[in-house]
């Protein structure tokens, strides 16, 4: 007998609370908080960018949380669950804590049997990819997760605007996918706009805004954040006449107005933050 699809969340939130406790814990008891959240906002960053590829673009894999009736919005919100909270969290504990290449591989096979264990109760499915990827690919972020953090605290340039980009980036991926899950935004291509169109051209939107943003942003400057809103919104007209994007409400944009001033702030703040001489 199958298991009815409303208990397939289930599994994500059992989870979702251990991994939580493994992220309160690591701040609770590392002191180095700021770069700690630098480091998680670039993991999850990391993460994205791994997923925009592999899941949106390539379809490896399909997660089934049955928490949103739409699949292609169901999938994204497991892809979240993924990677946007149980692997980033893992890795920013196994770095905050200097665990060893043991603890690294002991987590890599955890996840391999979880994956197993979510495609043997159908809340997870495999397309081309194989368990054996997870276990190859999980030790390796892990080392990128330490050689990150060692970077960070060298106040490497490099590593520090890419942090910068990770923070922006997630913060602008997380705001769309709660306008599109309100349906007040949608892209695609053509008079009818699909989820996965939606979730091909939204996520490299954010990529491409985000790096702008990031490599523009001069506190001190306002000529600097008129550009960076600029620049946003002549995206937003070209991809509106192009007909590649809907905003819900009005044909010419204004709706998006408040939504670029809020992620011009907020990019402000993470300029500060990384940046900040007391990191």
């Amino acid at each position: 007998m199958r298991r009815p699809k409303k208990y397939n969340k289930y599994p994500y939130l059992i989870l979702l609370f251990i991994h939580t406790s493994l992220l309160v814990f690591s701040f609770y008891k590392n002191k180095d908080r700021k770069r700690l959240f630098l480091l998680l906002s670039s993991n999850i960053g990391l993460a994205y960018l791994f997923d925009y590829f592999v899941v949106n673009l390539f379809k490896a894999y399909s997660y089934r949380p049955s928490i949103f009736r739409n699949k292609q919005l169901d999938e994204i919100t497991g892809a979240i669950f993924s990677q946007a909270i149980f692997v980033p969290f893992t890795a920013l504990f196994i770095t905050s804590f200097h665990l060893d290449w043991k603890f690294k591989l002991g987590a890599s096979l955890y996840f391999s049997i979880i994956e197993k264990l979510f495609v043997k109760m159908g809340v997870y499915t495999h397309h081309w990819w194989k368990t054996s990827y997870t276990t190859l690919l999980i030790p390796i972020y892990f080392l990128i997760s330490d050689k990150w953090y060692q970077y960070l605290k060298q106040g490497h340039p490099a590593v520090l605007f890419a942090s910068k980009f990770h923070l922006i980036l997630i913060t602008c991926v997380n705001l769309l996918f709660v306008r599109a899950v309100r349906r007040k935004i949608r892209f695609g291509f053509g008079s009818f706009h699909s989820w996965r169109e939606h979730f091909i051209i939204g996520p490299l939107y954010s990529i491409v805004l985000s790096f702008f943003t990031a490599k523009a942003m001069k506190v001190d400057k306002v000529r600097s954040q008129i550009g960076i809103l600029c620049f946003r919104l002549v995206v937003d007209f070209i991809l509106i006449k192009l007909n590649w994007l809907k905003l819900i409400g009005n044909k010419k944009g204004l709706p998006n107005l408040p939504y670029h001033l809020l992620m011009i702030i907020a990019s402000r703040y993470y300029h500060n933050l990384v940046y900040k001489k007391d990191l």
